[in-house]
């Protein structure tokens, strides 16, 4: 039997070779985009440390606090104690720019605290908005309280650094004498939260404690156009502190250095 090459059927030949190119390109993609990242500390000198804190939780009718680590040098320094604690307020399970910011806040000298919280209702009202800012007041300090009754290093003064995207109602914390920063990471500017964020900026007028840091470009292909023209038209985003950080997009990939720099300049300043 002889093979005929002009019966093969070479349109199915050739998209069954374009599907197989396509499945390639993107499992190249995905990996590059998981294993620029490392999965664990490379820092040997930090030290990570998982807690639940079910006696908080205990206290909290509106919130829940979903996962808690504290991070710090493994090497304690006396200045270490005078930098300010830092707490990262994360919505997702999972995200590589937050360990690789972790990190390198640790190698700062700093301590951080990692909480990830959950709402425990969707429907929102001023009351259970109002609930929600007086427990968010509460839970901070008392975390850093916990921490420091079994290791004593931890600073009462602390920074709050928000990558939620959905605003959370923060604005008690601007009346606490020991928040220094509130600092949030790409808050979207929709309607949902423009108006909260508002109001925020306008009770922080008095205290001058809400930052705002915002990447260029929402992905790889559009600019994040809303951001420049509210901070440019409205007047209340004018006067305050907010930096966008050229070409970045909404994962500050490969901007991450440049993202610490900025947080570390406004928490040193």
């Amino acid at each position: 039997m002889t093979f005929d090459i002009f019966q093969v059927d070479w349109i199915t030949v050739d998209i069954i070779i374009i599907i197989l190119l396509t499945l390639l390109l993107i499992g190249v993609k995905v990996l590059k985009e998981i294993y620029r990242w490392r999965f664990f500390f490379s820092n040997a000198s930090t030290i990570r440390r998982v807690d639940n804190l079910l006696d908080i939780n205990d206290k909290l009718s509106s919130i829940s606090i979903k996962k808690c680590n504290l991070n710090k040098p493994r090497v304690f320094q006396q200045e270490d104690l005078i930098k300010p604690t830092i707490i990262l307020i994360r919505r997702y399970r999972k995200l590589m720019l937050l360990k690789a910011l972790t990190e390198a806040f640790c190698s700062s000298g700093y301590n951080v605290i990692s909480l990830r919280f959950k709402m425990l209702t969707k429907n929102l009202t001023e009351r259970l908005k109002l609930d929600i800012e007086k427990e968010l007041q509460q839970a901070f300090p008392a975390i850093v309280m916990i921490y420091n009754q079994d290791i004593n290093v931890l600073s009462q003064i602390y920074n709050v650094i928000d990558f939620t995207k959905k605003l959370l109602p923060l604005n008690l914390l601007l009346k606490d004498d020991y928040c220094r920063n509130i600092i949030l990471i790409n808050p979207r500017l929709k309607s949902y939260n423009l108006e909260a964020l508002s109001t925020l900026l306008n009770d922080s007028n008095k205290f001058s404690k809400i930052i705002t840091i915002f990447s260029e470009n929402l992905n790889p292909f559009f600019k994040n156009k809303n951001v420049k023209k509210i901070l440019l038209n409205n007047e209340t985003f004018k006067n305050s502190k907010h930096t966008i950080i050229q070409k970045a997009k909404s994962t500050f990939k490969y901007y991450e250095t440049l993202l610490l720099s900025v947080i570390i300049r406004y928490i040193e300043k």
